[in-house]
């Protein structure tokens, strides 16, 4: 179903940006440049609270200073979306400078299962150097364990409209709500740029709304359960348990969604954390787009593809020293090769996108080979993925993360939530 046009006040948005130029063009004479972005990033908030958001409008004030990464994940994410249109994003507008670099904490989304801070970094000087090196959050003064995502691009600029995105290990309690985001830079010629950014947030905290599911699924004998749905304004979180008996490694669930019974869809959350623990493990948790201000009756879980190998059959055997491969699975039908302390495997690009990740290696002597990263290259028929490892002379068993072998097609399970 097509949506309905939607009017875009396109003399405010003409009247923000011609109020934009004339301060940023003051502020540059003034040497001041932060407070025009400061200015700028808070006409556009309000005049995204004001309006609906759809895709014409997004792609106008994507345009102005502040409001790029906001726009970008809604484009992106359903859930951020939601967010907005519910007014749950919560603003900041916390500016720190060192070394010639200012940098606004723009705004905030948070909820049980994580953060988004949405911020912009303003330079003196050509940013195109300038790296983001990691992100600390901390509550108080201790420091909050969780996954961090971000991405910073810049090239022969001077100004960065990014987010940060924050996964919870386990759920926190806001019995403070002051926070304090430390970023910590390198630039080329300025070195280590550290800033830091406290904050409190002002808003209440969304509950998480928890359903027990205990649906389990036979897909060829090969069975796991959906224990629970999670939604919190962030992502939907879908968790599951392997059957123990499963005579088949299972490797991953591809192009899962949920849809409510008027037909809203939520996909995987793209750009960022996607699956939580290890399917190895017997227990995994896969991310969604969030619908949490949503209240379907049931949700449907819409599964592409189950990935699974033979049990035993699920790992490359490779020995360092003599750069041999030792073993391979028989279903197996890449090109191995060792150089020095990396191992490339050579596919065909039927499954672009799939990575097979043989992050997860054990040494013969039973501890873990440490990962040091991957490269990937492709032409028009093959992708290569190069995964490099520390500095060890022996046999190392190399597990695969993803296979291209699916089990089971379609699969569509309804839940009720009531």
């Amino acid at each position: 179903m097509s949506k309905p046009l939607i009017d875009v006040p396109k003399e405010k948005l003409q009247q923000v940006r011609m109020d934009m130029f004339r301060k940023v063009q003051r502020e540059k004479r003034r040497k001041k440049r932060i407070v025009s972005v400061t200015f700028i990033s808070m006409l556009c908030l309000s005049l995204l609270f004001s309006i609906r958001v759809s895709p014409t409008i997004a792609s106008q004030v994507a345009k102005i200073p502040g409001f790029q990464a906001i726009v970008t994940a809604i484009a992106i994410d359903k859930g951020i979306k939601d967010i907005v249109d519910h007014e749950y994003y919560e603003e900041i507008n916390v500016t720190q400078s060192r070394k010639g670099l200012a940098l606004t904490l723009q705004g905030v989304v948070a909820d049980n299962s994580g953060f988004v801070l949405f911020y912009d970094a303003d330079a003196s000087f050509d940013i195109s150097k300038l790296n983001l090196e990691r992100v600390q959050l901390f509550q108080g003064d201790e420091e909050i364990e969780c996954g961090c995502t971000f991405t910073m691009n810049a090239s022969n600029q001077t100004y960065i409209s990014s987010s940060v995105k924050y996964n919870f290990l386990k759920p926190i309690a806001y019995t403070s709500k002051d926070f304090k985001a430390v970023f910590h830079f390198h630039d080329e010629e300025k070195g280590n740029i550290e800033i830091s950014l406290p904050f409190s947030l002002k808003n209440e905290i969304a509950k998480e709304k928890i359903f027990t599911a205990n649906r389990t699924i036979d897909v060829n004998g090969q069975k796991f359960t959906i224990t629970q749905i999670r939604r919190s304004p962030l992502k939907v979180a879908l968790d599951i348990e392997v059957a123990k008996d499963n005579t088949m490694q299972l490797l991953a669930l591809d192009d899962v969604a949920v849809m409510t019974e008027s037909g809203e869809r939520r996909d995987s959350i793209r750009n960022d954390i996607s699956t939580g623990g290890d399917i190895r493990d017997g227990k995994f948790t896969l991310y969604l787009q969030s619908n949490y201000f949503d209240d379907p009756a049931s949700l449907t879980v819409m599964i592409g593809a189950v990935q699974a190998v033979p049990k035993g059959e699920d790992f490359i055997e490779v020995d360092f020293g003599t750069k041999e491969i030792l073993t391979k699975p028989t279903y197996f039908k890449g090109d191995i090769s060792i150089v020095q302390q990396s191992v490339a495997v050579k596919m065909n690009k039927n499954n672009e996108g799939k990575l097979l990740m043989l992050s997860d290696a054990i040494k013969e002597d039973g501890t873990p080979l440490e990962f040091k990263g991957l490269t990937i290259s492709r032409d028009e028929q093959y992708v290569v993925e190069t995964s490099q490892f520390e500095e060890y002379n022996g046999k190392a068993k190399l597990y695969l993360k993803y296979y291209p072998n699916p089990i089971g097609e379609n699969i569509e399970v309804n839940i009720p939530l009531q």
